[in-house]
């Protein structure tokens, strides 16, 4: 593999029947040589990682904000790139681009560039979320090969990762948001510029971010599922006022994800079975269901390994993607978006492979992801075929939500390579900003008596 792999990190597939929590002594580390999260607190040797502050909780003294449901301003807002990687320099930061950065950059050489800027280190999560990190430190562990959790609390489950589904548990779970709501436009934007959009008015109740849970509670011996969503179509007017509830688990291991649909056509709710893995979602069926936000369902089909760790350009405090005042025009090109619309960072990254199980299907024969360690976040995967070429390339915008106190997920930029297609979910430009501070709906609304109701409407 391409970069420079930090030395002394096991590589470890789940294969055991039950991986147990660190020890007192690794849970020490958190707050000392590790952030209270499990990043890496010093910086790199050049300085061009910053060591980690963590003086700012919350909006940054001085800048100004109309709260939540508004557009989250800039911090950053006037600074400029330190420099840009074309594809007639990439080689001179090879080390530092993963396979997916260098094949955008091989396949669109006139129009695909990285704005790299400075990289910054100051924002902490909420005094709840450290708290929580602390007891899932000594006390969370994944078991049925990785793809069961349990001792979770709330907050990162596993700070100290040791084993390949704990980076990707602490990216399925580190929504600090207790419950959020957003219209959004994801696009699809085809090899000839046209363009299919879904717009949809999103709702998600996330039942393990609610700060009034014990801090000493296993979540999953309380709660059956993670997280309630409520999806309804506006767009297109084929689909508009199509309703999809997901009941989703925490543990996918004993409790299978619950989908209903509403369709408007029979007026009829429908449980819908086996949504989930490689069922083909978003405009034109691009993006897998599990493709969603990086990862997303269970883990069984696949085996998972900690490759290592690596400094990496990647998607990081990408307001600027958000800006209202960008439409469609500015941000999306043939390809890609426009690269004037994205901000990059240096970053340190966890790298998890993931491989097909035999005897399993699935589109994807393997699978990288890149999970930033300030943030625990997706910030980019590479999808391979079964011939082990790479197919598909994801990237994954996040920023630091001031009214929560946490870094949340925004635009996930998903490239088919082959086809010359991308599509980019989650777009707020047109619509009004992605609300994380909205106000929790409650278990009741997500039931099949209210999607009737509101079908009926």
């Amino acid at each position: 593999m391409r970069g420079t792999i930090f030395a002394g990190l096991l590589s470890v597939a789940c294969a055991l029947p039950a991986l147990a929590a660190v020890s007192a002594e690794d849970a020490a580390r958190l707050g000392r040589d590790l952030t209270p999260t499990g990043a890496e607190r010093a910086g790199n040797a050049d300085g061009s990682i910053p060591e980690w502050t963590g003086t700012i909780r919350g909006l940054p003294p001085g800048l100004h904000w109309d709260g939540p449901g508004h557009p989250h301003p800039d911090p950053f807002s006037g600074e400029t790139p330190t420099f840009s990687i074309t594809a007639d320099n990439a080689s001179e930061h090879e080390a530092r681009l993963g396979a997916g950065q260098l094949a955008l950059l091989r396949t669109y050489p006139r129009t695909y560039r990285i704005d790299v800027y400075p990289t910054h280190r100051d924002f902490r999560m909420s005094e709840d979320w450290e708290a929580r990190t602390r007891h899932n430190a000594t006390h969370a562990e994944t078991y049925n090969e990785g793809d069961g959790i349990r001792g979770f609390a709330g907050g990162t489950a596993f700070p100290v990762p040791r084993h390949g589904s704990e980076p990707i548990w602490n990216s399925r779970l580190n929504s600090a948001a207790v419950s959020q709501e957003g219209l959004a436009d994801d696009v699809a934007v085809f090899a000839n510029g046209s363009r299919s959009v879904r717009t949809s008015h999103f709702i998600m109740d996330v039942l393990y971010a609610d700060r009034s849970n014990p801090h000493d509670i296993d979540f999953g011996a309380a709660n059956r599922y993670a997280a309630h969503i409520w999806n309804e179509t506006l767009m297109p007017v084929r689909d508009k006022g199509t309703i999809t509830l997901i009941l989703e688990p925490l543990d996918y291991s004993s409790t299978p994800r619950a989908v209903w649909r509403y369709l408007p056509g029979s007026r009829r709710i429908r449980q819908a079975p086996n949504i989930g893995y490689d069922t083909p979602d978003g405009p034109g069926g691009i993006l897998t269901i599990d493709d969603t936000l990086g990862f997303n369902g269970a883990l069984d089909r696949f085996t998972w390994k900690i490759v290592g760790r690596q400094e990496m350009y990647v998607p990081f405090h990408a307001y600027r993607f958000d800006d209202p005042s960008r439409g469609f025009d500015d941000i999306l090109g043939v390809g890609h978006v426009n690269p004037g619309t994205m901000r990059y960072e240096l970053r340190r990254v966890w790298i998890v492979e993931a491989n097909l199980r035999p005897g399993f299907r699935h589109v994807y024969a393997r699978r990288r992801f890149y999970i930033e360690e300030d943030s625990w976040n997706i910030v980019a995967t590479e999808n391979y075929d079964g011939h082990d070429e790479l197919w598909k390339t994801v990237l994954i915008n996040t920023l630091y939500a001031y009214d929560v106190q946490g870094y949340e997920k925004r635009s996930q930029m998903f490239h088919d390579l082959r086809a010359g297609v991308y599509i980019v979910t989650r777009m707020t430009n047109r619509q009004r900003a992605w609300n994380f501070s909205a106000t929790p709906r409650g278990d009741e609304f997500f039931t099949i008596a209210n999607l009737r109701k509101a079908g009926k409407r």
